[in-house]
């Protein structure tokens, strides 16, 4: 494929999207602007912050996160516009109505960000899976009223993983909206204190293993019929 081929391709598939920031990208790369897209972006609004301090999987620097050093990180490397979404350790605690509050917190925070900052950033919502009657409801917000660019997944929750036909609903419902889903790899509970080497966490092995899990369940589960 040409890298004008690549340009028209991506500037379609983002358009389907919504995002105002990313559909100029075979603009901005003909003009020699940024045109790198990263979605894989990370964000730390202040309730997710304040719930997950001192939980396992947490990386530090996901906890001092703002607006303007992302900014900064995408000019220094070349990225006209990024996605932004929740990293580990998630939302899910075990507390059906915490995860809810978060979730919601985190989508009204990222479209703040998205709406002060409409050709930098686009989001992925976050949703309070495992349960699943309130991730339909989020859906529901994130896209009708939110106008989020997609949802945001991870690979399992506590000891379920995605492709648990529990999640049916939620796939269908996603479905339905040919809606964008973006997964991220987290460890589950039964893997998250195993210890391959020294100095070996879990991001360096247990994360593309679970995401195995995950994307098997989904494949076979039916979900991606």
């Amino acid at each position: 494929m040409t890298a004008l081929d690549r340009r028209t391709f991506l500037s379609a598939a983002l358009a389907s999207m919504g995002m105002t920031a990313l559909k100029g990208f075979a603009q901005g790369t003909a003009a020699g602007k940024p045109y790198r897209i990263d979605i894989h972006h990370h964000f730390g609004p202040p309730a997710w912050v304040a719930e997950v301090k001192g939980r396992p999987l947490l990386q530090p620097a996901n906890t001092t996160w703002t607006v303007a050093k992302s900014i900064e990180d995408m000019d220094r490397g070349n990225v006209a516009a990024s996605v932004i979404s929740i990293t580990n350790p998630g939302l899910w605690f075990g507390d059906k109505a915490v995860t809810s509050r978060l979730a919601r917190a985190c989508n009204d925070y990222a479209a703040k960000v998205v709406a002060e900052y409409p050709n930098r950033f686009g989001f992925f919502a976050a949703m309070p899976l495992p349960d699943v009657e309130a991730t339909l409801k989020e859906i529901a917000y994130a896209y009708d009223t939110l106008k989020a660019d997609g949802v945001g997944f991870f690979t399992s929750y506590g000891d379920t993983w995605l492709g648990n036909p529990a999640y049916r609903p939620v796939m269908e419902e996603l479905n339905r909206r040919n809606a964008v889903v973006h997964v991220h790899p987290t460890a589950a509970n039964c893997c998250r204190d195993l210890s391959y080497a020294p100095g070996v966490g879990p991001g360096s092995m247990e994360y593309g293993t679970d995401t195995t899990r995950a994307i098997t369940g989904v494949c076979f589960s039916g979900d991606a019929t």
